[in-house]
C-alpha cells in the first residue's frame, strides 16, 4: 500500500470519513466522550476536529516570522505540516485512558499512550526519521504547558522559563497546540477567568517571539 502524505489530508477528509481505512484509530474516537471543565459531553474526535480549525486560524493570524518558521522544510514536509499530523494525533490516547468519575472523566497519561500509539501510525506516512521524532516529541510533552500555564501555578515564571530552555526546538510548536487547544475547549464556559489567563499568556508569548 502506498504510503500516506500529509498533504493530501484535510479537516474535510477527516470529517467525511474518507481516511478511516487508513486511519481508523482516529475514528474510534468518535465513541470516546470527555465531559470536565475543559469538555462538555464531547468526543474526542470532534474536539480533534475543533482543534485542527483553531490551529489554522492561528497560523492565518500569526506573524510573519512565526509563519516563516513554519515554512521550513525539515525533510520532506514542512514544520506546519508535521505541526498538523501532531495535532491530529495528539489525543489518540485517550481512548485507552478514559476515566469516569460520576459524570466527570479524566484521561490520565494520554500523552504517554498517544506518543506510542503515534509512533506506529506514523509508520504509513512517507515521512524521515527525523520527521517523525518531531511529531511524537510535540505529542509526548504537549500537557505540560497545560500545568505550568495556570493562574494557580505560583512558580509559573520559573517552571516556563525551564520549559522554554528544554523544549526550545519544538517550542513554538507546543505553544501553537496550547493555544488550539485551549481555544477549542469549554473552558471559557466553566471557568472564564483561567481561560483568559492562558489565552492572554500565550499570545503574549506570540507577541514577543
Amino acid at each position: 500500500m502506498n504510503k500516506l502524505k500529509i498533504t493530501e489530508i484535510s479537516i474535510k477528509k477527516i470529517k467525511d470519513t474518507k481516511l478511516s481505512k487508513r486511519l481508523p484509530e482516529l475514528y474510534q474516537l468518535k465513541k470516546i466522550v470527555e465531559n470536565s471543565d475543559w469538555h462538555n459531553q464531547e468526543t474526542v474526535f470532534d474536539h480533534t476536529l475543533t482543534i485542527l480549525r483553531e490551529l489554522n486560524k492561528i497560523i492565518k493570524n500569526s506573524s510573519s516570522k512565526i509563519k516563516n518558521y513554519l515554512n521550513q522544510k525539515v525533510d520532506n514536509y514542512t514544520r506546519e505540516n508535521l505541526l498538523f499530523l501532531a495535532a491530529l494525533f495528539h489525543d489518540i490516547g485517550k481512548k485507552e485512558t478514559l476515566r469516569k468519575n460520576n459524570n466527570h472523566t479524566s484521561c490520565p497519561n494520554h500523552e504517554k499512550i498517544s506518543f506510542y500509539k503515534t509512533k506506529q501510525i506514523l509508520n504509513r506516512f512517507d515521512l524521515s526519521n527525523k520527521e517523525k521524532a518531531i511529531i511524537t516529541k510535540i505529542i509526548k510533552n504537549h500537557g505540560l504547558i497545560h500545568l505550568i500555564i495556570n493562574p494557580e501555578n505560583n512558580k509559573l515564571d520559573q517552571e516556563y522559563k525551564k520549559f522554554r530552555s528544554k523544549y526550545s526546538e519544538i517550542f513554538l510548536e507546543l505553544i501553537l497546540l496550547a493555544i488550539a487547544d485551549t481555544a477549542g475547549s469549554y473552558l471559557q464556559n466553566t471557568k472564564p477567568d483561567e481561560f483568559k489567563f492562558r489565552i492572554s499568556f500565550y499570545n503574549n508569548i506570540l507577541k514577543s517571539y
